[in-house]
Parts: C-alpha cells; sequence; structure tokens
C-alpha cells in the first residue's frame, strides 16, 4: 500500500503527522464535494484501485479537472461497482469503515491508507468522512457480513495439487482403449468401475460421470457404436492446460441438473466472490449467508453439492467439519482465467505440468512415471500400454498386444522407441527383445486398402498366403511373386492380424462419425468443388449461411443445436489432402507394375467428369504423365482435376514398348 501522502486544497493541508491527532467525525457530504478536495495524485490512485476509465488529456484543459470529477463520481457511486468493492473488503476493514460511518471513530493507519486508495473515504478539511452514497450502501451490510471469516491459524485439509486437471486426464487415461455407454451417454456401471478402480484422483460415481461429461462436451470423447474412446488428435491440438481450462469453464456454464447441483449463474457467483477473497479461509454459512443478500442463491446445493465437489477436486480446501474453506492454488488460477480473462497472470502455475518427469521401465515390462506431468505425454504413454494405477505415479503395463494395438493405430516403430526412452537410462532387456521382434515382423505383409492389395515380404510367404485357410475368403490372385490381389469381400487387415501375421499399418480414407457414408462423400464433393473453381479465398458468404442455419436450428430444436456444437471440435477430416495422396498413391503403383487405371476426370472446358483409360508412366508433384486410350496418345493430366481412380488388373500398353497394330 502506499505511505501517508499530504492532502492540499482549499479547506487547508492533512498531512502523516495529523493522522493520529484529528479526530474524524461524519459528514455525510456528496461524493462530487469530496473529490473536489483531493489532490491530482490521491485522483489517480482512486481511479486505478477502482478502475475508473480517466478522460485524455484532462490536465491540459480548462475544464479537465471538472470532467475528471464528474466520470469519477459516475463510477463511485454506480450500485453494482459500489457493493462490490465494499464486498471485497476484509472484515477488519469493513468494519473500520463502518464505525467511521456511524460513529466518527478514526481508522488505523493501514485500514485507513486502503480505504483511501479505494476512495472510501475522503478528506474534508482537517477530517476524514465518508461520502453519503457510500455510507447508504454501507447500511446495507448486515452484521453477519462482518463475520464470515475464519481463524488465519485454522487447519485446512491438504488439497491434491493439480486435483481437477488430474481427474480430468484419469478419464482420458481410462478412455483410450474404449469404454461402453448407455443411450443416455454416460458410462455403463461396469464401465464406472473401470474408471474408478485403483484411481486416486476419482474416488465417488458421481464425479466420475460429471467429468466424463464435462470432457464428452468439449468433443473429446469420440461416440462410435454403443462406445467411446479418447479422441487423442483433439486433445493434442491444445496446449496442456487447455483442456482444464475448458471443462472448468463448462462446469460454470453448463447446464448440470442431473447432479443436483445448484443453476449456472450460483455456480458462477460463488467462484467470483471466492476468488475476489483468494487466500483467505471463509465460514461457509456466514459468508454463504452474505453472498445470498447480493444474489438469490440456492444455499442448500451450494453447500451441499457444489462446494464439496470443488473440495474433491482439489479447487477448495475445507476444514474437517466442513465450516471452513479456502481457494486453492488450482481454484484460484483456473477461476482467474475463466473469471478474469488473463491466462499471463497464471503461466507459472503450470509449469509442473510442461516440465518433464523421469519413466522408469521395469524388466517385468510395467513402467512408472509421476501423475503431475504433461498429460499429452501421459496419453500417448497409454497409446503403448494399458493403464493399470492412478495415484502419485501412474503404473501401466506393457506388451506385445498393447504394442501391436499402438501400431495399428499409427504409431510408427520408431515413435515408440522414442516415448519409451528416457534420457540417461537404458531399455530393459526384455523390452529391446520385444521391440526388435516387432521390428522385424512388421511389414512381413502389407495391405494396401486403396487398391485392395497384399504384399508379401518373401515369394515363400505369398504363396503361403494362398493356402492358408483362415485367408479363403479373401480369394487371393496372384499378379506377381510377391503381390496378391483381394477379389473376396473379406476384410485383408483383419484377417491378417487373427491368422498371426503383423500387416504394416496402413492410411484408410475416414468415415463419418454416424457411419453415414453419403454425408461423407457429398462433404468431398463439395471441398472438390470449392477447390476446383478456386473459392476457397471467398467463403465468407458460405459461413454466413452455415451462421444463419445454426442461429434457426438453436431456435426451432435446442438439443440438435448443443449436439451439433458437441460434434464440431470432434471433426478432423482432412479429407481432402488424404484423398489425394490415396490417388497418388495409386498412380505411383500401376506405374510401377506397368498396369492401366481408369480415371474419373474433369477436364478444363467440361462441366462434368469424362472416365479414362490410361496407363501411367510417371507422377510429379502437380501432373499425371500418362498414355490415354481414349485419344491413343501421352497426355499430362492435372493432379487436381482427377476425382477418382480405379486400378484395373490388366497390363497398361504406350507406343515405347508395343508396336502398334496395322
Amino acid at each position: 500500500m502506499i505511505s501517508s501522502s499530504s492532502f492540499s486544497g482549499t479547506h487547508g493541508k492533512l498531512d502523516g503527522h495529523l493522522y493520529a491527532q484529528v479526530r474524524v467525525r461524519i459528514m455525510p457530504h456528496s461524493h462530487y464535494l469530496l473529490l473536489a478536495n483531493c489532490t491530482d495524485e490521491q485522483l489517480r490512485r482512486i481511479c486505478e484501485y477502482r478502475r475508473i476509465p480517466i478522460p485524455q488529456h484532462w490536465e491540459a484543459e480548462t475544464e479537465g479537472r471538472v470532467r475528471l470529477l464528474k466520470t469519477m463520481v459516475f463510477h463511485l457511486e454506480d450500485n453494482k461497482r459500489l457493493t462490490n468493492t465494499l464486498a471485497d473488503l476484509d472484515s477488519k476493514h469493513l468494519r473500520s469503515l463502518k464505525n467511521l460511518a456511524e460513529y466518527g471513530t478514526p481508522p488505523e493507519e493501514e485500514a485507513r491508507r486502503i480505504l483511501v486508495d479505494l476512495g472510501l473515504i475522503l478528506p474534508s478539511g482537517n477530517q476524514w468522512t465518508v461520502a453519503e452514497r457510500t455510507a447508504d450502501a454501507l447500511a446495507d451490510f448486515d452484521d453477519g457480513a462482518f463475520n464470515f471469516q475464519g481463524d488465519a491459524d485454522l487447519k485446512l485439509s491438504t488439497a491434491a495439487p493439480f486435483g481437477f486437471s488430474m481427474a480430468l486426464t484419469s478419464v482420458l487415461l481410462r478412455c483410450m482403449g474404449g469404454i461402453r455407454v448407455l443411450k443416455g451417454g454416460l458410462p455403463a456401471k461396469k464401465e464406472l468401475g473401470q474408471l474408478l478402480s485403483r484411481n486416486s484422483l476419482l474416488s465417488e460415481e458421481r464425479d466420475a460421470t460429471l467429468i466424463f461429461a464435462l470432457l464428452h462436451r468439449l468433443g473429446l470423447l469420440w461416440s462410435r457404436e454403443g462406445r467411446v474412446d479418447t479422441l487423442l488428435p483433439a486433445v493434442l491440438a491444445h496446449p496442456p492446460r487447455w483442456v482444464a481450462e475448458r471443462a472448468f469453464a463448462t462446469l460454470l456454464e453448463h447446464d448440470l441438473k442431473l447432479w443436483n447441483m445448484p443453476p449456472s449463474e450460483d455456480r458462477l457467483f460463488v467462484m467470483r466472490h471466492l476468488l475476489e477473497r483468494k487466500g483467505q479461509i471463509l465460514a461457509v454459512q456466514p459468508f454463504l449467508g452474505f453472498l445470498q443478500t447480493l444474489h438469490p442463491l440456492d444455499i442448500a446445493r451450494t453447500q451441499e453439492v457444489f462446494l464439496p465437489f470443488l473440495q474433491r477436486m482439489g479447487l477448495v480446501a475445507m476444514d474437517t467439519t466442513a465450516e471452513h474453506l479456502s481457494l486453492t492454488p488450482h481454484g484460484e488460477a483456473l477461476s482467474h482465467e475463466y473469471l478474469l480473462r488473463d491466462h499471463r497472470g497464471t503461466e507459472s502455475h503450470w509449469l509442473p505440468l510442461i516440465a518433464e518427469q523421469p519413466l522408469v521401465i521395469q524388466p517385468t515390462l510395467e513402467m512408472l512415471t509421476p501423475v503431475i506431468q504433461n498429460p499429452h505425454r501421459l496419453l500417448q504413454l497409454a497409446q503403448l500400454a494399458e493403464v493399470e494405477t492412478l495415484d502419485a505415479m501412474v503404473s501401466f503395463r506393457l506388451g506385445p498386444d498393447t504394442l501391436t494395438r499402438a501400431l495399428d493405430t499409427g504409431v510408427a516403430m520408431e515413435d515408440i522407441r522414442l516415448r519409451l526412452s528416457d534420457p540417461g537410462t537404458k531399455l530393459p532387456q526384455p523390452l529391446t527383445q520385444l521391440l526388435d521382434d516387432l521390428a522385424q515382423r512388421l511389414g512381413e505383409v502389407e495391405v494396401q486398402q486403396g487398391v485392395r492389395l497384399v504384399k508379401a515380404r518373401t515369394p515363400q510367404l505369398a504363396e503361403e498366403l494362398q493356402i492358408r485357410p483362415e485367408l479363403a475368403s479373401l480369394e487371393l490372385k496372384p499378379i506377381s511373386d510377391t503381390v496378391l490381389e483381394a477379389n473376396g469381400p473379406g476384410n485383408a487387415f483383419a484377417l491378417l492380424k487373427q491368422a498371426g501375421f503383423l500387416p504394416k499399418p496402413g492410411r484408410f480414407l475416414p468415415v463419418s462419425i454416424d457411419g453415414d457414408e453419403s454425408l461423407y462423400l457429398w462433404s468431398l464433393a463439395c471441398l472438390a468443388f470449392v477447390d476446383e473453381k478456386g473459392m476457397n479465398t471467398h467463403l465468407e458468404p458460405v459461413r454466413q449461411i452455415i451462421q444463419a442455419a445454426l442461429q434457426r436450428i438453436q431456435s426451432e430444436d435446442p438439443n440438435l443445436y448443443q449436439e451439433i456444437k458437441r460434434r464440431v471440435p470432434m471433426l478432423h477430416l482432412g479429407g481432402g489432402a488424404q484423398a489425394a495422396e490415396e490417388t497418388q498413391r495409386i498412380l505411383e503403383y500401376a506405374a510401377c507394375y506397368n498396369l492401366m487405371v481408369e480415371l474419373t476426370y474433369m477436364p478444363l472446358a467440361a462441366h462434368r467428369t469424362q472416365l479414362r483409360k490410361v496407363t501411367p508412366q510417371s507422377v510429379d508433384t502437380e501432373h499425371l504423365r500418362a498414355f490415354c486410350h481414349l485419344h491413343q496418345e501421352e497426355m499430362a493430366f492435372r493432379l487436381s482435376r482427377i476425382v477418382g481412380v480405379r486400378l484395373l488388373n490388366e497390363k497398361g500398353w504406350t507406343p515405347s514398348l508395343h508396336s502398334q497394330a496395322g
């Protein structure tokens, strides 16, 4: 706080030596008259502490000071601002202010300086006084408002650091392998046990379902055919703190009647006033009673449901009788970011979720690592192993099955080794042997999904694939010594795995969330049209149409609107680039093996696609050079105009390799 400063004005002079000698008496004057007694420096300090905008160039204008005083009076007498300023005072300073207003008792030195800076007491001649509007607002505070702070020496229970963030991470980790959900969208009873099993971060079913619901509403859990798993790309696309920040906002904003939570406006109001009293220990009953005088608060549900949940999540600390509470550093950081929209002010709080933590791998293939670390790393480890225990340390179990599952999801062998390596330590011998064995077996067969081909590493293995009874439904026919074409309806990748092989993971075209391929194909067609016509930079009308449609849906069917909002973060299509990659792969394969393909092509001057049979010769970044069997000449086809491609089981033909018949 500031040191004592002198007041000078038409009513005399008051310096620091007179504070103890002057008796302050009641002078119910208006704010304007009292502010006129202040120096320019005091006016600036009041504006700073009360966050009052200062008119520009007021000092250079003749009537600038009058304009400043009018601006200050407008803000100082605003009922909401004034009430909040009084509510922000601790009980000691509030009582000092009330004693001054009612009995003329001068405040002590420390309290006086704080009240002066806030403009709650102002000079009047050689005395200090309270403005009439401030005194009126102060009269609304009953005696209970002075007694809701607890003893500073009161012992509160130790809250788990980063409890809320770690509880969210624990659910994401448990959902990595997928869990079954009911029609209502919440985990089934058996799956709730899985979320809570050997998990010290969550101890109650209602907490597990609520945390699950918060993550689901953020679009970080992907529902497919009655099961839910973690949508890892959506999680990794954001900083480590983002999940906790957005889940905390959802906790305060969304309807949570299923968990008997008080209304969202009550939760917001409570957290706002807890943040304003950070570092203070508050008596629960008087504090909630005081808040009820400012807002129609549902005290019963706030005290019985909301505050205990905050305690279990490590956002508030309470004593054993739940009669006193205090905001924890984690609760303070999340409240500060959400309510004040200030992320930079809390950056130091999140450093433990960025720091590197050691990883210990036992010869039994059990992994141990601290739970408080970058959650992205924990999720990437959960891709490779089964999560066993969630406590101060997270324990994982590695095995051939878990590593094979990771390879199937597209994790490269190099990435697996990188994730498991820890600087300064060597991998145990059993794990090294397991990784070497998998690396040797990986890719002994390769499935090229886009062209229905199976490629074996050796001719002997290709012959074995043709006679294996488990693969009979594929109807494999040889194209070369090591390449087989699948003519049957079976899933080559799944059948080869069941037969004990380890196919090299391929890239698949994404499917729509609903399993409705027509929706997905129409989306790709629209994207291709936009790209073809060069409309990428002219999408604003389309955005406006979509926005109008969403507003109409919101008014007509709020439930459907909420479903759309939930699904939007899950739509990581990237379909155009991936489809182009599949097309180029087929063309390169055909050029390599001299096979014919059928193109669905959009010529420059045409308005509809054409089918062309061609023999690919080479593919560069923008063009396909091929022999066109329609025009009987070598031509260049722009890749961006190739809508589709189908591999034909026919040998190609070019003039350079064959002489033309007469």
